[in-house]
């Protein structure tokens, strides 16, 4: 691990263990959090090998990937959810504390740059044309990087949660209810189209599980999609799903257009 990695680790570890909160429940979440930056950590890290890239960018995919959720922490000490409609955009907050923080202080101008770019980048529905286009290829590759990871990840939280028994946390499924055997078409219509699902138009735990297959269409690896069905995400997630004629056409139409020809 390089000196930059283990001067932000140590950062983070020091700002986590910084925001106390009053309950076992909210310990729970904020804990949550923790381990879901490691992890996208890691996956970034997975991903840049993958890649072939220097040992530089695959620092910065560390970096990023540990730092792209520290916003979550004053976030939800501040208002008890995750849900950036109902409080703040959490990508943006992280950025304002790993500045008013120093955090990156050990890293060149033009590589804070990136990773912040990354983070502010990390959870918009699509990347900001300006980026998407390609201008700046280390700062597309970057957020690339740490929103595929992210994704990864964030299904493998959802999942551990939908099979959880007993009563969903309403933090971390959004306020969704279970309402069995119903879903809005809407986001059926718009995952069948190849389109990402939105957040707004989710109605139900059914729908986050359609928003979650909607991913796939915004991974930008073929490593991430290869990944997304190796480890089960794919079939866990219909597993959520009603039996139902229009949800098994769609199923059977997903896993032909996107199955990996090796799975």
């Amino acid at each position: 691990m390089s000196e930059t990695c283990v001067s932000v680790e140590t950062w983070f570890a020091a700002f986590f263990a910084g925001h106390g909160v009053p309950t076992a429940t909210d310990a729970v979440r904020m804990e949550l959090k923790r381990f879901h930056c490691e992890r996208v950590r890691d996956e970034a890290l997975a991903l840049a090998g993958n890649l072939g890239l220097s040992q530089r960018h695959r620092t910065l995919a560390a970096v990023a990937g540990l730092c792209h959720d520290v916003g979550r922490f004053p976030q939800y000490q501040r208002y008890r959810t995750f849900s950036d409609r109902q409080s703040v955009n959490h990508a943006i907050l992280g950025v304002q504390t790993l500045n008013r923080h120093g955090a990156l202080a050990g890293l060149p101008r033009r590589d804070r740059t990136l990773v912040r770019t990354a983070i502010v980048a990390h959870n918009r529905h699509s990347l900001p044309p300006a980026l998407a286009s390609g201008g700046d290829q280390e700062a597309l590759t970057l957020a690339r990087i740490i929103r595929d990871a992210d994704k990864l990840d964030i299904v493998r939280v959802m999942l551990d949660h939908f099979n959880t028994p007993g009563e969903k946390d309403p933090v971390v499924f959004l306020g969704q209810p279970d309402l069995p055997g119903q879903y809005n078409p809407v986001m059926l219509e718009t995952v069948t189209a190849g389109r990402l699902g939105s957040y707004a138009d989710m109605t139900s735990l059914n729908d986050f599980a359609l928003l979650l297959l909607s991913w796939i269409n915004d991974m930008a690896f073929p490593w991430t999609r290869q990944q997304f069905f190796a480890r089960g995400h794919v079939q866990a997630l219909f597993a959520q799903l009603p039996e139902q004629p229009q949800l098994a056409i769609f199923k059977k139409r997903y896993f032909e257009y996107y199955a990996p020809t090796s799975f």
